[in-house]
């Protein structure tokens, strides 16, 4: 079997894969990249291809030029995007929700191919056609063994950074008990309801699309939502997700009913890429950030690490800091010879405190937690009657949280009054009470306490692995409150 020693390896030659390694590799460090697909088709994941805000250095941070990224027109294919829409056409309802600061959709492929290229360039090794089989330990993750181009080779290093998306495979091959920790295992692997199965095709229209500077969801039968994401104004990124916890819906079928049912997509035909349609389908996170991030010789990251957006989805901004997050853990911990959970825990202590985003996605999970609680139904009619300055706070849209400790701008003594905008016969056909949308209202207000009560704890995070059994029970007991607020029973607990 060939054998490489490296100082790091990183699996995984997606974007927070990439941000981790060409920040390791530009600090000096022996860095090789693996990657399961051939180099002409890295890059090419299902995504709904929205990025907002790609020159903010806070966003982006690292040695990846991100403003060379955005001056490619291969890439940023749709920078006209302003807007979220969000529209339940059963209630005739459309909601405007317009971005602060702008949004992006980008060709995915294309922006994995320069995320590649520039890793490359910084100095990192990159191996193609390699697939991870078993991850080495010995008190400490010490490397990998993998399959490239079909002959057995084996990875020896430091550290090890998992890039390898939602519901890696490498967590599952870890055996975290066994690691050398000062006491109970810090990291914990998330349970399969955690995630979300997302499908997507792209379509080419005959004519341009009305809402190309948007993009549009609507709400699905289960928890989840269909989109529309404009790559150009004839060229569309269609696609649906939903929640694993939920009973399972055919994603083709369903995709495909939707987009038949619609005048605009009269004669679409799918795109085509190396040769065949463009169709995939992913698994997402949708919890918030995991707890601890790290374990003795091994970084999480992105996807790994659950840093996508509990309740859109949204993944390539939480995946390219938390890349630059373990990319600069590495670099720390190889430099003083310390590659224990504590010498990597700077990359928990970053994230929830110095960048403190992975503190807001976690504080945000708490609505993904009261949606799953509702009735589709009811959530739907209460997604009608909120004000869009209340679903822009929830979806994320706006660059502040100062609202966060606001009351709930519907009350329940006003609740009929916003009704009555609508078709009472509409409400009636969902089945949907006036008493269960009361209780709706009462369950959004409950919520948004709860929010900022677990944005004040993440942001307490512990700075070093000492106090963080404590910081994790005063966490869970914020959970028990919340979960006895909702009236949830055990069986309805997400963690």
């Amino acid at each position: 079997m060939e054998r490489n020693h490296h100082d790091v390896i990183v699996v995984g030659g997606g974007i927070s894969g990439c941000f981790a390694a060409a920040t390791a590799a530009t600090a000096g460090l022996d860095v090789v990249q693996l990657e399961r697909k051939p180099r002409e088709q890295g890059g090419f994941i299902a995504c709904g291809d929205a990025i907002k805000s790609p020159r903010d250095p806070q966003k982006y941070p690292g040695p990846i030029d991100m403003d060379a990224i955005a001056d490619d027109e291969s890439v940023l294919v749709d920078n006209n995007i302003d807007q979220i829409e969000y529209r339940d056409e059963q209630l005739g309802v459309r909601k405007i929700l317009p971005y602060e600061t702008g949004s992006n959709v980008v060709d995915r492929y294309e922006f994995g191919q320069r995320l590649l290229e520039q890793a490359a360039e910084h100095g990192v090794t990159q191996h193609y056609d390699t697939v991870v089989n078993e991850v080495t330990q010995n008190g400490r993750v010490t490397g990998v063994k993998a399959v490239r181009d079909g002959d057995p080779v084996s990875y020896e290093g430091s550290v090890v950074i998992d890039a390898a998306g939602a519901q890696s495979i490498l967590q599952d091959m870890i055996e975290f008990e066994t690691l050398e920790t000062p006491s109970d295992p810090t990291f914990e692997v998330p349970h399969y309801t955690h995630f979300g199965s997302a499908y997507r095709e792209i379509i080419e229209t005959d004519e341009p699309v009305e809402y190309q500077n948007a993009i549009v969801g609507k709400p699905l039968e289960e928890l989840g939502y269909i989109w529309y994401f404009p790559r150009t104004p004839t060229q569309i990124n269609v696609g649906l997700g939903f929640q694993m916890n939920k009973p399972p819906i055919p994603l083709v079928d369903r995709l495909r009913r939707d987009v038949e049912s619609r005048p605009e997509y009269g004669g679409a035909t799918v795109a085509e890429r190396f040769g065949t349609a463009n169709k995939l389908g992913s698994a997402i996170a949708l919890r918030r950030p995991l707890d601890s991030m790290v374990a003795p010789g091994y970084l999480a990251t992105g996807g790994a690490a659950g840093t996508t957006h509990p309740i859109t989805g949204k993944g390539i901004r939480g995946a390219a800091y938390s890349g630059y997050s373990a990319g600069r853990a590495a670099i720390e911990a190889i430099e003083d010879g310390d590659v224990s959970e504590a010498g990597l825990w700077e990359h928990n202590r970053w994230l929830y405190r110095d960048h403190g985003e992975a503190a807001k996605l976690a504080s945000w999970d708490a609505y993904n937690v009261a949606a799953s609680a509702l009735e589709v139904n009811v959530l739907r009619a209460l997604t009608a009657l909120l004000p869009e300055t209340e679903l822009r706070e929830i979806v994320g849209t706006s660059t502040e949280v100062e609202s966060l400790s606001a009351k709930l701008l519907v009350g329940t003594g006003i609740l009929k009054n916003f009704v009555a905008e609508y078709r009472r016969d509409t409400f009636d056909a969902l089945g949907v009470s006036l008493g269960a949308l009361s209780d709706a209202v009462l369950t959004v207000r409950k919520t948004r306490d709860y929010v900022g009560t677990y944005q004040k704890q993440y942001e307490a995070y512990p700075a070093d692995p000492s106090t963080f059994d404590r910081w994790r029970a005063d966490r869970d007991r914020i959970d028990q409150g919340f979960y006895d607020a909702l009236e949830l029973s055990p069986s309805e607990y997400k963690y």
